[in-house]
């Protein structure tokens, strides 16, 4: 089940795991290559069409700790992360460098994504996320994170007072390194932190580099300051 694979359908270019997606969570992250959010029109008629979906929900992110349950007709405008049992409704994030984390509990059923830059990260968004599971009946022996593309800690530089924050926030040394005299950061891992102290044993991480990967993703860093690649997960319909 823990192998990312590429796929395409119809427009849309994306990595998933197909062996989750057969368990019928429905998850994807996309490639430049496809439309970006938010989808309008006949864009997100295809995209509900593609995925066999009823509603997508995107959010205006904001790099903090809201965290939006969603049942029958909600409709949040704000936050950093979406939790959904109802099926059929898509959860979107959007990034050009911060990390997205889909949670998952798919014996439940039951998903969470999550927008994880450093900001949201040191706040730790992730963690409160499984407890916002946990409390509404997913078993973190269940559950499973995914590391979506981004910024990596061969490619993210931060100042002094970042790392600071964070080791001050009791996250391991590891999540940093010294490149040419520089402080990396990496998310990936810091995250994966947060989802090991919370009990989660089992990460499947995509490994991909949103700066350094090529061409296949969007870059804050490298320059695109406007553009987004989009990140979903919903639970499929019976």
């Amino acid at each position: 089940m823990k192998e990312f694979v590429l796929e395409r359908k119809n427009d849309w270019e994306y990595y998933h795991v197909p062996g989750l997606t057969d368990a019928g969570i429905i998850h994807g992250f996309f490639t430049r290559r496809s439309p970006v959010s938010p989808l309008k029109g006949r864009e997100a008629e295809v995209f509900l069409d593609t995925f066999s979906l009823s509603d997508a929900i995107a959010l205006n992110q904001e790099h903090g700790t809201d965290i939006h349950v969603i049942g029958n007709g909600d409709r949040p405008s704000r936050g950093d992360g979406i939790l959904l049992y109802k099926r059929g409704i898509a959860g979107v994030i959007n990034t050009a460098d911060c990390l997205c984390v889909i949670l998952v509990d798919p014996g439940f059923p039951m998903v969470s994504i999550l927008h994880a830059g450093w900001r949201g990260t040191l706040k730790g968004i992730t963690s409160r996320a499984v407890g916002m599971m946990t409390e509404r009946g997913a078993a973190t022996q269940r559950m499973l994170a995914l590391m979506g593309p981004s910024i990596r800690g061969c490619c993210y530089e931060v100042g002094r007072e970042v790392a600071d924050a964070f080791l001050d926030a009791g996250f391991p040394g590891d999540i940093l390194t010294s490149v040419n005299g520089s402080l990396h950061l990496d998310l990936k891992t810091a995250n994966a932190h947060l989802v090991h102290e919370a009990g989660i044993g089992s990460i499947c991480d995509t490994g991909l580099c949103t700066y350094c990967g090529g061409d296949d993703f969007v870059s804050y860093r490298r320059g695109a300051r406007n553009a987004r690649q989009m990140n979903f997960v919903a639970i499929k319909e019976r």
